[in-house]
């Protein structure tokens, strides 16, 4: 009779002896070479080293195959993966099946730990081990049956007992070359343990990490998070650079679980950006960030559409930075594991694989050996700068009660106190991180539209000043509570230094907005509610692709401050659209060398609410607005390093490093583009699964055809 895996892992752990005194060391048997880290990425025989597989669960013993290791079927997990291309892959290590007992350790867990190693060397994948799970496969959480209700991020014997065991894992393998990072656990808080702040998560992590490398000084360390950016939960990427040891961050964009954020289709416009959008709000907080998990099952959608999905999510999330790419998942479940615990209440979770369960290739696996070949022949050095900033609050990266921002010198004879953060719910703290990822996102998405990539660095960051444009879609010119959505007042005066000196600041406004001496800033000011639920915009002026008497019509999806517009009062600024009522809808403003552009309307915030927005025939079939908008904003800057002519929205055109170009399609059709380059080029090729093919330039330009959701890379010198 078959029993669940957490009986099982009970019955066995029962059994097993106690560890020695002095536990063995294991022996190296891989001949991997060995992977570091550097502030942008792997580096592996002095050249950046880009990892990419997928999350190993086995086909048939699935979570259970600590219990049921069967060396010969796992040698022949390896050789498929090795065969889709695979130079790494994340897997579970037990707790239970590792500590059976508090301090005791299992050593039959460490030989096979010493056989996926020797298994790594041989067929040249790279371990990602997951420490501490967990939370893994659907809902499921595997436990240790010692535990009697205790808090594994909070009780400080759990902590220690954890502690140790991550200590005991670096002391054997401290020196193992086929261990490519450790991962502290996967999509922390523990998923039957979630009620943790900021500064609990912040204060396990150092704990494990610490543990780790009281013997470890080498692997580098992640925190295998998992919606904890757009979510704002605890282990989010700016809690997580609290910890020195933290050397690089992790997201698992599954735009699928998020509809508030990606109200769309899985393959649309706007999910096809959400790899890239996470990598970039994540690494915004200062350390190079990895896609860990994505993609969808094929009990839910069709194979063909998952593989157009994550082709062209992949090539848009290494085009803005990802350091490397670790699937969910290698394989589907076997057969008959489907009436087992957890695939028995968890149908989607049976066909996640990029193989299938006797290891034939998927669609979405033969995909992804042809990235894998494409990206195994680049070279990629240095940093692409970006062409945008969008600027991230301070409210909302810093740890919750951090006041070291707020100008308080010390013990006050009126204490100022927070009702915010002292009573604030967490109800109205979500609502407003939704606020803030719905603009920010679908900002994103416009300035790749226009021809823009745009990082996110934090408010308190330089890093925005060194950016030739400015991002400040709303909710970041907002005022109301929760306090996360926008940012400090002090930020304006910053702002108009930056302008001064010659930079480009664009923002839009909803009615919940304030921005103090607005009017020498944006040569306008805030003069009442906008309560019109539709709205006409009529260009009066030309700005960029802009032509006078040109109308857009829209409708405003929520009747809140949030969604509603302002009226605005025109002052120094040129007014270049106006609403129905003749009231100023864009002004642009001339301020020493720079420039700043107004929106009296929430656009992205309206884009956010908007299903399938960027996927609607009437919005593909015409110009936008808002597109060409952001193609007047851009043009006030420097020229982009490469740009497409005419311009076509959906086909994103990103460099990566100092030699490479990276178009992605975006959209449903087959696309014909003409790349021009700003700087002269000697030559062109396009990097291929086979080798590297030469592209006919002329003028600086170069002509290529993109299917339907697919990318291609560039290398120019």
């Amino acid at each position: 009779m078959r029993v669940a895996l957490a009986g099982l892992l009970l019955c066995a752990c029962a059994r097993v002896p106690p560890a020695p005194a002095v536990s063995a060391t294991h022996v190296r048997a891989a001949t991997l070479p060995a992977v570091t880290l550097d502030a942008h990425g792997f580096v592996r025989g002095g050249k950046r080293f880009v990892p990419l597989g997928a999350h190993w669960v086995p086909a048939k013993a699935a979570m259970g195959w600590p219990l049921h290791f069967d060396p010969a079927d796992v040698e022949a997990d390896f050789a498929k993966m090795r065969d889709l291309g695979f130079t790494v892959t994340r897997f579970d290590l037990l707790w239970a099946w590792f500590e059976p007992r508090p301090g005791v350790y299992n050593e039959a867990a460490f030989k096979q730990l010493d056989t996926l190693v020797a298994l790594a060397g041989k067929y040249g994948v790279y371990l990602h081990p997951s420490l501490f799970i967990g939370g893994e496969v659907g809902e499921a959480y595997w436990d240790v049956p010692w535990r009697n209700g205790r808090h594994p991020h909070k009780d400080p014997e759990m902590i220690r007992l954890e502690a140790n065991l991550a200590a005991e894992l670096g002391r054997r393998y401290a020196d193992e070359t086929a261990i490519l990072a450790w991962d502290l656990t996967d999509e922390p808080p523990f998923w039957i343990a979630t009620d943790v702040n900021d500064a609990e998560a912040i204060a396990w992590t150092r704990a494990i990490a610490e543990g780790i490398r009281r013997h470890d000084k080498k692997h580098p360390i992640v925190v295998g998070a998992a919606g904890q950016e757009t979510s704002h939960g605890p282990f989010r990427a700016d809690n997580m650079v609290k910890v020195d040891a933290v050397g690089f961050l992790s997201v698992h964009p599954f735009t699928i679980y998020d509809p508030k954020l990606f109200p769309d289709a899985m393959l649309s416009e706007r999910s096809t950006y959400g790899a890239a959008f996470q990598i970039a709000l994540a690494s915004g907080a200062g350390r190079p960030a990895m896609v860990h998990e994505m993609g969808a099952s094929t009990a839910q959608y069709a194979p063909e559409r998952i593989a157009n999905y994550e082709r062209a999510s992949l090539y848009s999330a290494l085009a803005a930075g990802s350091i490397g790419v670790d699937l969910w998942c290698y394989t589907d479940a076997a057969p008959e594991q489907w009436s087992q615990l957890p695939y028995l209440r968890t149908p989607q979770e049976t066909e996640w694989g990029l193989a299938t369960w006797d290891r034939k290739d998927k669609p979405r696996g033969r995909e992804f050996r042809k990235l894998t070949q494409v990206v195994g022949r680049m070279d990629v050095t240095g940093v692409a700068a970006a062409d945008a900033a969008l600027v991230v609050p301070e409210e909302w990266a810093k740890p919750h009660g951090d006041f070291s921002r707020q100008r308080l010198t010390g013990k006050e004879p009126i204490p100022y106190v927070s009702t915010e953060d002292t009573v604030g719910t967490l109800e109205k703290a979500a609502s407003g991180n939704e606020w803030l990822m719905g603009g920010l996102l679908n900002s994103f998405v416009l300035a790749r539209r226009a021809g823009m990539k745009a990082d996110m660095p934090r408010e308190y960051d330089d890093a925005w000043t060194r950016r030739p444009i400015v991002l400040l879609p709303s909710p970041l010119t907002s005022t109301s509570t929760p306090f996360l959505t926008h940012v400090h007042t002090g930020f304006y005066a910053r702002a108009r230094r930056y302008v001064e000196a010659g930079g480009v600041l664009y923002a839009s406004v909803a009615a919940d907005a304030a921005v103090p001496d607005m009017e020498p800033l944006f040569g306008a000011r805030l003069a009442d509610t906008n309560t019109a639920s539709s709205v006409t915009i009529r260009i009066v002026k030309a700005f960029g692709e802009l032509a006078p008497g040109e109308t857009y019509s829209f409708t405003v999806p929520v009747a809140s401050s949030r969604y509603w517009g302002s009226v605005l009062e025109a002052g120094r600024g040129e007014v270049v659209a106006v609403d129905q009522d003749g009231r100023p809808a864009i002004v642009v403003n001339k301020l020493g060398r720079g420039t700043t552009v107004l929106a009296a309307f929430p656009f992205e915030s309206w884009l956010a609410t908007t299903p399938s927005a960027f996927d609607a025939k009437d919005f593909r079939a015409k110009p936008q607005l808002v597109d060409r908008l952001y193609r007047a904003v851009r043009a006030l800057g420097p020229r982009p390093r490469f740009e497409l002519a005419p311009a076509q929205p959906e086909v994103e055109a990103t460099p990566l490093g100092d030699r490479y170009l990276v178009l992605v399609n975006h959209g449903p059709d087959p696309r014909r583009v003409e790349v021009r380059a700003a700087a002269a080029l000697r030559s062109v090729e396009r990097v291929t699964t086979t080798g590297k093919e030469a592209v006919s330039l002329a003028n600086g330009r170069f002509a290529v055809d993109l299917p339907p959701w697919d990318g291609a890379v560039f290398e120019h010198r």
